[in-house]
Parts: structure tokens; C-alpha cells; sequence
């Protein structure tokens, strides 16, 4: 399979996610993307969880652009997202698609956020690749390209 983005690899981002700081911020990304997948990166800027993540994220961004449109939300500035996207973990990524958060298996069944740090940016594409397929074939699961149940200790 091709990704859905250009083949070319791109130089690392050395810049930061861009940031939605209220939750109308987060509405207006949520139900504005039509024709990209949505990421939204949910914890504490400053959590050495969202450092690592942050740090795998801005360097996969230039790739995905095209597909991907990925920002960050710090609970502590938008704090109706823990509620309203039931956060538990201290770095959380969830995808959507038309205004509707992506349902993923990682080997644990459906749920709606990755609670996990990718270990490379290789793994965040190949993750990233296959939750675009999967929206735009309408798919109501997307399964991902790796089975983390085992992995984390679930």
C-alpha cells in the first residue's frame, strides 16, 4: 500500500504543534476538517509523556499534512476536554473524521483514544496511515497496523 500522502520524506519540524487553547477552538477543528483526518493530541504541554509524544508528532507533521491535520490541547487551558473525551491517561491522541472521533482496535478492542506514546515517528505514520484509509473508506473500526495489547501490559 502507498500512503496516502506525498512518498517524499520530509526534514524534521523543528517547530511545535500549533495549539487549540479553548474548547471552541477544539469545536471549531473538530467540525471544521471536511476532508482530512483530525488529530487532536490532548494532555499537559509540559508532562515528560507529551514532550515524547509532541516530539514524534512535529516530526511526522510535514509527511501527513496532506491527510492529517494534527494540534495540541493542553487540558489545563480547554479542562472540559477530560470530561467531555473521557481523558484518564496523562497523553492521549484522538482522531476524527467529518466531526466524529475515529473508534480504533490496538488489540483491545474498539475505543476512541490512543493512551499510549508511539515509540517512532515510523510507527505514528504507519498509525496515521492506516486511520486515513480507514476514514475515507467509511470504515465504522479501523484497525491499527500493530497489535498493542500485549505491549503495554493490557
Amino acid at each position: 500500500l502507498t500512503p496516502c500522502w506525498s512518498n517524499k520524506l520530509q526534514p524534521l519540524a523543528m517547530s511545535t504543534l500549533p495549539h487549540l487553547s479553548s474548547a471552541y477552538s477544539v469545536e471549531q477543528a473538530v467540525l471544521g476538517e471536511q476532508s482530512k483526518v483530525l488529530c487532536l493530541r490532548f494532555g499537559q504541554d509540559f508532562s515528560p509523556e507529551c514532550m515524547k509524544m509532541d516530539e514524534v508528532l512535529t516530526s511526522a507533521a510535514q509527511t501527513v499534512e496532506s491527510a492529517c491535520s494534527i494540534y495540541a490541547v493542553d487540558v489545563r487551558d480547554v479542562p472540559e476536554s477530560v470530561t467531555e473525551f473521557q481523558l484518564a491517561a496523562p497523553a492521549q491522541l484522538i482522531f476524527f473524521f467529518r466531526g466524529k472521533a475515529l473508534a480504533l482496535d490496538l488489540g483491545r478492542g474498539p475505543q476512541r483514544q490512543v493512551d499510549f506514546v508511539p515509540n517512532s515517528r515510523q510507527e505514528f505514520l504507519d498509525l496515521v496511515e492506516a486511520v486515513c484509509r480507514g476514514a475515507q473508506q467509511g470504515m465504522t473500526l479501523i484497525m491499527a497496523p500493530k497489535d498493542y495489547s500485549m505491549q503495554f501490559g493490557y
